[in-house]
């Protein structure tokens, strides 16, 4: 089975592939595997085993053919209307968190949640938020809703398109707005991998590339209409676009917009305050 995955992908990340896999099919825990290494899962479960298997060699991302995705310390659904969550999000997330660990009763705002990684990791680690998210997607909203009920977290989910500024008179005024919005230009398709490009949601990733930065210019301005005193906004961007993102900020009157590189050295986030 390895041998196989191996002809696709990195010999690591075949085992890791096949590993998780197996673990799903099965129905156990790593930490179970490792006290009965004899294991058996039958012929049942090894026929599904096989037929997953040809999924990913389809290039169909491991984390669809499990139906399920790890984000920081949670477990989550997903599925082709979402986006897997991103390593790099975590990151988005953790600042958020360090900057606003000592405040109590945040109002926080989501645009374009997907999963709902973001507004459920910080409904975890943040002192008693109030969460709302919204999402054009209602399929993504559906698949939201399922993780944050998984986890008891309370999230006020809205159909909501950020782009239409008809619809901004339905939300309230918010403490913190994050966003991890679409932001890879067209003109960026063919640098992608197949399982990104093949199956995860296009609406979700791909801006046209005469207005790559048409998100973060609906959300700065919706922000500055939109956050309270000593508001915030945080996004995630694309690196190659980073002091064009800035500048969006500072044109809609923000006073101290801050670019942060992740653990790549790549400019990747920035934070803007009112």
């Amino acid at each position: 089975m390895i041998h196989q995955l191996k002809s696709i992908f990195p010999e690591n990340e075949s085992v890791n592939m096949v590993h998780i896999l197996f673990f799903s099919v099965a129905g156990i825990e790593k930490k179970d595997f490792s006290l009965d290494p004899e294991r058996q899962i039958g012929d049942k479960l090894t026929i599904e085993l096989w037929e997953k298997l040809n999924e990913l060699l389809d290039h169909k991302p491991v984390q669809y053919v499990t139906g399920r995705s790890a984000f920081y310390d949670m477990e989550l659904e997903v599925n082709p209307s979402v986006l897997i969550p991103r390593p790099e999000t975590e990151e988005l997330v953790k600042w958020i968190a360090d900057d606003h660990k000592a405040e109590q009763g945040l109002k926080v705002l989501d645009i374009g949640t997907g999963s709902g990684c973001i507004i459920l990791a910080l409904g975890r680690l943040l002192n008693k938020p109030e969460l709302t998210a919204i999402d054009i997607s209602r399929e993504a909203l559906l698949t939201a809703s399922v993780n944050a009920e998984k986890y008891g977290i309370r999230v006020d989910f809205r159909n909501i398109d950020i782009l239409d500024e008809n619809k901004w008179d339905q939300m309230e005024t918010y403490d913190l707005i994050v966003s991890n919005p679409p932001y890879v230009r067209e003109s960026e398709r063919s640098l992608m991998q197949p399982n990104v490009l093949n199956y995860e949601p296009h609406q979700a990733l791909f801006v046209p590339d005469d207005d790559p930065l048409v998100f973060y210019r609906a959300i700065a301005k919706f922000a500055r209409l939109k956050l309270g005193i000593q508001g915030k906004v945080y996004v995630e961007i694309n690196e190659a676009l980073g002091t064009e993102t800035v500048e969006i900020f500072h044109d809609n009157g923000f006073s101290d917009v801050v670019l942060k590189q992740d653990i790549n050295g790549k400019y990747r986030m920035i934070r803007a305050c009112v």
